[in-house]
């Protein structure tokens, strides 16, 4: 009895103390349990298709902390036997858990990215002549983003720094199979011609190899959708139904004297194609093959209520510019360009691009050899004389109080324009742009004779008054020697052109726009003119004592 008694006494405590050991544990690792260190920012060199490519893990995976926490938590907690052991053992045996880790949404990118040398799956296709030939599936290989994150992930515990993830098969999803039904399915339906009506008189036919070519073959999941195409049939039908078709005619605006009116829109008639095409599949697969036509109205692609609501109604600024004196070339030039802007409607908000709306002055184009300046010289150049066309637009939208987008001025001075307010343009190089402000639309027109062009904007009169003032000339320049290099000249030669002797200056011009009574904007532009002195021109393999341009082949 006194044996068991002190066996008693013995065991309470213990028991106690494991359970007081369980308490402390209960809602942390048992003792023993440890985690396994992850290394997610090192790169993994990933060897794919004969190709190399650095990946983070951590650019495809994360640390789910809650579950690793959980499986810290479970770790030696399996049975009751397990928990004790790791409880009551001084020295309990070391339990490893490694981290949970998860996808990230990047990894079908990642997995994408390192598939990109691999053979990608290629659909079968369909091609539509006279008849139907078959391009075959052909069937490719990828990296599997789940086995490429699991291999990251081993990676990242293990310390392997290269590996090389397994590929799947794939496969596409439009086999040659389905291509080869489709094939069977089209030409049933074109085995033999169908007549075509409108308001039920004939008006012609379409035979088995001109309907093979207006189909056209859709992915449909993993099938062909057939069809007949309408854009197509329309082009096919447009000709026997020609006595009935009709063009859309725009809204014109038609200046009188100094006033607009709108000449009205026109809706026109157009073969309708989707009607077309339907009827004539229909048609092809019923025992009578007979399709009819229709035609549908089409708008206008300026209607007249679009017209009204632009606002153009009355002349709203206009300016002149003189020719001087200038060769027959030069004017044709430059009524060439009018020729271009003439009619240009600019809505509200939009800009206007010099170049855009000329275009490149180019012979095929129209366009004469005049001059144009290249740095101090006049040199022959195809379409002389933009930039008294680009100078005429400039003062316009300047005087109408319109932003001025780009502006350049002249290389040097040219009297025969206002002092400060020209503009030099060229193709792939400087623009004349400006942004209509206005609430309305503008409207360009054009009018030029041999000595004078002009340029007259129309809208309506949105009440502003524009205070222009011309600064005095500042930082005078002597003209002196100015140096060019020409490529085509002959090698080591050197001449010299004589210039106008002409000093070289800034200018700046200050306007204010007043709108109603309120000064909208107030801006100054800067003119830097330089000095007109001989420019010495260098043909290659010569050393040029100064700074040079470059001379274009003329």
């Amino acid at each position: 009895m006194i044996t068991v008694a002190v066996l008693a006494c013995v065991a309470v405590p213990a028991v106690a103390a494991v359970g007081a050991r369980d308490a402390y544990y209960w809602d942390r690792p048992l003792p023993g349990v440890e985690l396994r260190e992850a290394n997610l920012e090192t790169p993994v060199r990933v060897l794919v298709g004969g190709k190399a490519y650095e990946v983070r893990p951590d650019e495809v995976l994360r640390l789910d902390g809650a579950a690793t926490e959980q499986a810290l938590w479970d770790a030696g907690r399996t049975s009751f036997t397990g928990r004790m052991r790791q409880l009551v053992d001084p020295s309990p045996p070391t339990r490893v858990v490694d981290p949970v880790l998860v996808a990230r949404p990047k990894l079908e990118e990642v997995a994408a990215r390192v598939s990109a040398a691999l053979p990608k799956p290629r659909r079968a296709q369909v091609v539509a002549h006279s008849d139907f030939r078959v391009i075959p599936s052909r069937p490719g290989d990828a990296v599997d983003p789940t086995q490429l994150a699991d291999s990251l992930a081993k990676a990242s515990l293990t310390g392997v720094r290269t590996l090389t993830p397994a590929l799947t098969h794939v496969e596409p999803e439009l086999t040659t199979d389905a291509a080869e039904a489709a094939v069977a399915e089209a030409e049933a339906l074109v085995d033999e011609p169908v007549t075509l009506a409108f308001k039920g008189e004939d008006v012609g036919s379409l035979p088995p190899e001109r309907l093979a070519k207006l189909l056209r073959f859709r992915p449909d999941g993993d099938r062909f959708r057939i069809s007949f195409h309408p854009r197509r049939v329309a082009k096919a039908v447009e000709p026997m139904l020609a006595p009935w078709r009709a063009r859309a005619v725009n809204a014109r605006f038609v200046v009188e004297g100094k006033t607009v009116r709108i000449q009205p829109s026109r809706p026109g008639l157009a073969v309708d194609g989707r009607w077309a095409a339907d009827s004539i599949a229909a048609a092809a697969a019923a025992p009578v093959h007979q399709a009819s036509l229709r035609l549908k109205q089409i708008r206008a692609d300026l209607t007249t209520r679009e017209a009204e609501r632009l606002g153009i109604r009355q002349q709203i600024s206009t300016f002149t510019t003189d020719m001087g004196t200038s060769s027959s070339n030069r004017i044709h030039n430059v009524q060439l360009m009018a020729q271009y802007i003439d009619g240009t409607v600019i809505r509200p908000g939009d800009t206007f691009s010099f170049n855009d709306r000329v275009g490149p002055r180019t012979v095929e184009r129209g366009f004469r050899e005049g001059q144009m300046i290249i740095g101090s010289l006049l040199l022959p150049a195809i379409g002389g004389g933009v930039c008294q066309t680009a100078t005429t637009l400039f003062n316009n939208a300047f005087e109408l109080g319109l932003p001025i987008v780009e502006r350049h001025n002249h290389s040097f001075y040219i009297s025969h324009y206002p002092m400060g307010r020209d503009a030099t343009v060229s193709w792939g190089g400087p623009d004349f742009v400006f942004k209509n402000d206005l609430d309305t639309g503008i409207l360009i027109k054009t009018r030029y004779t041999s000595s004078t062009l002009t340029f007259s904007f129309y809208g309506t009169d949105p009440d502003r008054r524009v205070v222009a003032s011309t600064s005095e000339r500042t930082n005078w320049r002597t003209p002196r020697t100015t140096y060019a290099l020409d490529p085509y000249a002959p090698r080591g030669s050197v001449r010299t052109v004589a210039g106008s002797n002409q000093a070289g200056f800034d200018v700046t011009v200050t306007r204010k726009v007043f709108q109603r009574g309120k000064l909208l904007r107030e801006d100054a532009t800067t003119s830097n003119y330089i000095a007109v002195g001989p420019t010495a021109i260098y043909g290659p393999g010569r050393s040029i004592p100064g700074p040079y341009f470059v001379l274009p082949r003329v």
